[in-house]
């Protein structure tokens, strides 16, 4: 085995070390045997580096600096410029894992212009996050996206860039997106690195990445869904070789238990989220076991022990510091102080909230320049291919390279592809129901009626408001409110068609459009909808609503592209107000037949 094979398992087991530790120190213990064999000093020097990572990550980290240190200057002194750049990134990776940021991201610059000359791009865009995980403390994480996109890219020119490590650098960039409440393209990415890092084994940082995702669940209201994503990670918890994270996710677990109403397992995750916290652990994780014990305690009815222990999480909160735990904490102690009557305070801490929202809508706008970076993305690969196949036409005696060349690239095409179809997608989807909005019936809407009309088929189109609806935000509270309509929105998908186009047309108001199908079976459709919908039961917390109920207007016609459907919606709507005024929860119609003079004529109600 060549000198250059020996450095390249030595860089293969560096990169797989955070992510899949025992396959890296098997190809680090095949190495080493081939390097001591051959008395390769340098080579067995960067295996030591190699080593010291594993121990920084996994072992006693302690006793490593001093061994760090000696090692720096034995590169100094043999003139190795890539395993001295290799120990400062580890030395920067242990300042990861403390509070002085200030010098880390001084200690990144200071490097920076030497490891771009030397080190390859996976090794770069580790350097790149950690540059963003200083700035993100010391500006605020939102501001950091610029870091992780730069790492992405690089990551993207890289056939060989472990699974691990491109799902870290999307989980990054979801929860950038997460934290300023950009869920929809939070999802897009947290769920992509949670299934990048199903296969692999249980480490910090899949641990990281599975919290994310169920916090990112939990935003969407799918509590049942993130206790099945964390629910193996919990289980599997103490085969992890270090606590890294450990007491964030046991706190979001606890969130979830208390979600679904196991208040007692809430209670154990929180104790051992506390004992894992200990004195050394970040701000945001004291405010975060400070805030799910103030939830607690506010569910057990003990709303004044719930206020203090909110209050107690709140005077730990740094400055530039968004995580969705701080945010939870503030805005449950201004809920909380005015339930005490402390007004005051209330009004400090609910202006403190507003002052936030404003500042993460504001970085949510700056930070949604995904779509410009997918297209470039894009762009950028579709060159790449063209270079390549120029390249193939000029040197056929290299054909064979530049086809697996073709077929990497065009790979990476096809996932960029894939994510701007995903964003597409989301952007016709309302982010809470997951049905269609109003935008896509607008641009649905004349392909359906040309195609229905060349099938002379009749078309239904359904107005539907849920009843008493700002009522029930009145007296149950705005997170009853969205589980009704996410319920809602469920039985509207189980109820209808697959080519049945179902839509929130907006705030409580939805549309269903129906081809092929007999008046009276699209009535008897919405009626037997009005009935399941009564019939179910909405629970948060201590708070149940049932006998739900909505008013519906019905226009069913033959479909005809020379139909005027700003009429058809007014004539639907017509029709839903007559439902309401009759007393709501009723069904109204109205046939349209042609009329040979001037097209349309109503049938009746």
């Amino acid at each position: 085995m060549s000198t250059a094979e020996i450095d390249r398992l030595a860089l293969t087991a560096l990169r797989l070390l955070p992510d899949e530790p025992e396959r890296a120190m098997r190809i680090w213990a095949e190495a080493f045997a081939r390097a001591s064999d051959a008395g390769l000093e340098r080579e067995l020097f960067r295996l030591q580096v190699v080593q010291m990572n594993h121990e920084a990550r996994f072992g006693d980290r302690d006793a490593l600096l001093p061994r760090i240190d000696e090692a720096f200057v034995v590169a100094q002194q043999r003139g190795w410029i890539v395993e001295g750049l290799l120990l400062n990134l580890l030395v920067l990776f242990l300042v990861t894992l403390g509070t002085n940021h200030v010098d880390g991201l001084r200690d990144v610059q200071a490097i920076r212009e030497l490891a771009e000359q030397h080190l390859e791009p996976i090794e770069l865009s580790w350097m790149d996050l950690m540059a963003g995980h200083f700035r993100g403390y010391l500006v605020g994480w939102a501001e950091e996206q610029k870091r992780a996109y730069e790492a992405l890219n690089r990551l993207f020119d890289c056939p060989d860039a472990p699974v691990g490590l491109i799902a870290n650098t999307k989980k990054n960039i979801g929860y950038s997106h997460l934290l300023v409440q950009n869920v929809d393209l939070a999802r897009v990415y947290l769920e992509e690195a949670w299934r990048l890092y199903e296969p692999l084994p249980l480490t910090p940082r899949k641990l990281s990445a599975i919290k994310a995702w169920s916090q990112c669940l939990l935003a969407m209201g799918d509590p049942r869904r993130a206790d099945t994503v964390m629910q193996p990670a919990l289980a599997a918890r103490g085969k992890v070789l270090t606590p890294l994270y450990l007491a964030s996710a046991l706190l979001v677990a606890a969130e979830i238990k208390l979600a679904i109403g196991d208040r007692a397992m809430a209670v154990e995750l929180v104790a051992e989220a506390a004992a894992a916290a200990d004195g050394h652990a970040e701000p945001a994780i004291l405010v975060h076991v400070a805030y799910v014990r103030a939830l607690m305690l506010a569910e057990m009815g003990d709303a004044d022990s719930a206020a203090e222990a909110a209050e107690a999480g709140c005077a730990l909160i740094t400055d530039n510091t968004h995580e969705i735990a701080v945010q939870s904490c503030v805005e449950l102690n201004a809920k909380l102080q005015a339930r005490a009557g402390r007004f005051e305070r209330a009004y400090e801490l609910q202006g403190r909230v507003l002052g936030l929202r404003s500042e993460l809508a504001a970085k949510a706008a700056e930070i949604r320049n995904i779509d410009l970076h997918v297209d470039h993305q894009t762009h950028m690969a579709r060159m790449e291919i063209e270079h390549a196949r120029r390249e193939r036409t000029l040197a056929e005696t290299a054909e064979a390279a530049i086809v697996q060349k073709n077929l990497l690239l065009e790979q990476r095409l096809r996932e960029v592809e894939r994510l701007q179809e995903s964003l597409r997608d989301l952007a016709n989807r309302d982010a809470l129901t997951g049905l269609f909005n109003r935008r896509y019936l607008g641009e649905a809407l004349p392909g359906l009626l040309s195609m229905v009309a060349r099938q002379q088929e009749r078309i239904t189109v359904v107005l539907i408001d849920l009843d008493h609806f700002k009522a029930v935000n009145d007296r149950y509270g705005h997170q009853m409110g969205d589980l009704v309509l996410q319920g809602f929105a469920d039985l509207l998908r189980d109820g209808f068609r697959a080519h049945d186009l179902c839509c929130r047309y907006g705030g409580e108001e939805f549309c269903v459009l129906m081809s092929d199908t007999a008046d009276v079976a699209a009535r008897a459709r919405v009626e037997e909808l009005l009935v399941r919908f009564g019939e179910r039961v909405f629970k948060v917390g201590d708070k149940q609503l049932t006998q739900a109920g909505f008013s519906a207007g019905i226009v069913s016609f033959a479909a005809d592209v020379r139909i005027d459907m700003d009429l058809v919606f007014r004539r639907a709507d017509q029709a839903l107000y007559a439902a309401k005024n009759a007393g709501r929860r009723q069904i109204a119609a109205v046939q349209w037949v042609a009329r040979a003079r001037d097209g349309w004529a109503d049938m009746g109600v």
